[in-house]
């Protein structure tokens, strides 16, 4: 019987339906998809209402600073978790530890930094500058370390859990879907206590924002528990290694022609037996399965070699390690991935797109972080929703309900943006989104309180311009660069250094010193930044070359090398 054909017979009836790709139950799925929920709800309280409760409500002069100390932390903990956390060994895994450190740094860090009038007080030194400065300088710092902690270890988790492209990408979408749940609950929950703060029988506006950040807290606590709970990473790790190796070896000889007939029932045993081993534990989810399948094989109901991803030591670092223990490979494999590395970013920083990007990156997360703090100074100081006589500092629902609505109409167009890349192109779109900006930020500055109003008709246009210069500035990052592997990792850690530095140091000098104190300076402020940096942002992206051109310039250059070297050698 020719083997080709019995081949071809044994592909059909191994279905994509038989192949395993992680053990993953339907609870560990979901703990995974919500174990970043304490963070997403403690960010989304930093930007949009810290500065505000620090400057605003309980008028602490150190707020700019506290600012400025999370953001540097934060930039500096990130890659040193990520450094750290993969050299990490321990019995319940390498991820998972730093998870849980993460998290009980953030339970003690966070709820001090919006508690601290209340625990000086305690102590007796809320006049104290000296102690003042100490402690709203060293609890965020404390806070954005925990909040780095467990940011990179939940993220970097997603390829020890499962070797299919199609079900990380399920894993970060409903992920993703938890953040838009879990900034709808900060939004939500503050509409509901400011309206109790501007009540007469209310609580004042100071605890409605220590009783925001003990909600999300409690939130939070009870979904990192869960995960924790759930997720076994050991054996998650080993299964997922174990499937990968074997789906390796299948489709290596799918993809190369198999010559042994012995081997190919053995491929078919070993892959019914993961499904006998592993039935019960398999997520049944119709909808799982089908978006499994559907990028996963190809016309015959076969699983491709291009829709499995495999760790270092599941595909390619597999190989060089079986290559270094046959001789072929002299020097360690440790070593040589480090040269490679090293060579790598050398590449990078030889190229001038990585700078330009970089900078692109930066402009449009300024316009953003720097546009959502400075949006609810906008509201209280220059729409005036609240009365100005009034001898208590109130805190106007508008600062919740404004921001409610920008974010929804953010959301809702980041959802149909692949849409408006296929008509109009991804620098057209981009262009739109920027003007719409600017023509949002130039409606700020003709707004008062006379007129406060219109400030409802402009925040959803604000929001559709954040969510288009955001979105597509990272397209375009990955669309021009390329961005791959540890490669592309690299790439988005540096970029991720350079937007937390530069937000932090532009928003320490829009709230240092009494400058929110005055009212033009707060409208100029939440005017100009934000447009000037998308603005640059945009007309970096415009004006680069594109691939095409990239790629004849480096053919020139290439050939100009050919040149010279053939003339040298001539002339030798």
């Amino acid at each position: 019987m020719d083997w080709n054909k019995a081949s071809q017979l044994n592909e059909k009836e191994i279905g994509y339906k038989k192949y395993k790709f992680d053990s993953l139950t339907t609870s560990q799925f979901w703990a995974y998809c919500m174990g970043h929920m304490l963070n997403d709800l403690s960010a989304a309280c930093w930007f949009n209402y810290l500065l505000f409760y620090l400057k605003r409500i309980i008028q602490v002069d150190f707020g700019s600073y506290a600012m400025l100390s999370g953001q540097v932390a934060d930039a500096l903990a990130t890659p040193m978790v990520g450094y750290y956390s993969d050299r990490t060994k321990t019995s319940i895994g390498k991820r998972i530890p730093w998870y849980i450190g993460g998290y009980f740094v953030i339970i003690f860090s966070f709820l001090p930094v919006w508690n601290g009038n209340l625990i000086l007080d305690w102590m007796n030194m809320k006049d104290n500058t000296v102690v003042q400065a100490i402690y709203y300088t060293v609890f965020p710092a404390i806070f954005n370390f925990g909040w780095a902690s467990l940011q990179i270890s939940h993220m970097s988790l997603v390829p020890s859990l499962t070797c299919s492209r199609s079900r990380r990408d399920k894993l970060n979408s409903i992920r993703n879907t938890f953040q838009f749940i879990a900034v709808l609950i900060v939004y939500v929950t503050a509409l509901i206590f400011f309206q109790l703060a501007n009540s007469t029988d209310g609580t004042d506006s100071a605890q409605a924002f220590q009783y925001l950040s003990l909600i999300c807290v409690a939130i939070g606590t009870a979904t990192s528990v869960f995960f924790i709970l759930q997720i076994n990473e050991p054996k998650l790790t080993s299964d997922c290694s174990k499937f990968a190796r074997t789906l390796l070896r299948i489709l290596k000889d799918r993809q190369n022609g198999i010559s042994n007939p012995a081997k190919a029932a053995q491929d078919q045993k070993i892959t019914r037996t993961q499904v006998q081993d592993e039935q019960k534990n398999t997520i049944s989810s119709d909808d799982l399965q089908k978006s499994t399948s559907e990028s996963q094989i190809d016309g015959q109901g076969n699983v491709k070699l291009t829709d499995v991803e495999f760790t270092d030591d599941e595909g390619e670092g597999s190989l060089h390690k079986q290559k270094a223990n046959r001789g072929s490979m002299s020097e360690d494999v440790h070593d040589w991935k480090q040269y490679f590395c090293l060579k790598i970013y050398r590449e990078w920083f030889g190229q001038m797109a990585f700078y330009r990007f970089g900078m692109v990156y930066m402009f449009f997360r300024m316009y953003c972080n720097v546009s959502s703090t400075m949006i609810s100074f906008y509201i209280a100081s220059v729409l005036k929703f609240t009365d100005p006589d009034s001898e208590e500092v109130k805190v106007p629902i508008q600062v919740a309900l404004i921001p409610l609505s920008l974010y929804i109409m953010s959301v809702l167009t980041s959802a149909s943006l692949s849409k408006f890349y296929q008509v109009l192109g991804k620098k057209v779109t981009l262009t739109i989104g920027t003007v719409l900006c600017l023509l949002s930020s130039s409606a700020l500055i003709f707004l008062n309180e006379n007129n406060s109003y219109f400030m409802y008709v402009v925040s959803p246009f604000i929001g559709i311009a954040q969510a288009i210069t955001l979105n597509t500035g990272i397209t375009l990052i990955s669309d021009v660069i390329g961005l791959k592997g540890s490669s592309g990792a690299f790439v988005f850690g540096a970029y991720s250094f350079l937007d937390k530095i530069s937000s932090g140091i532009a928003l320490f000098f829009c709230s240092y010193g009494s400058v929110l104190d005055d009212e033009n300076l707060v409208r100029w402020l939440t005017v100009l930044v934000p447009s000037i940096s998308c603005f640059i942002g945009c007309v970096l992206v415009v004006t680069a070359p594109t691939k095409k051109q990239e790629e004849d310039a480096e053919t020139e250059q290439k050939d100009e090398r050919r040149s010279k070297s053939l003339v040298d050698e001539l002339a030798t």
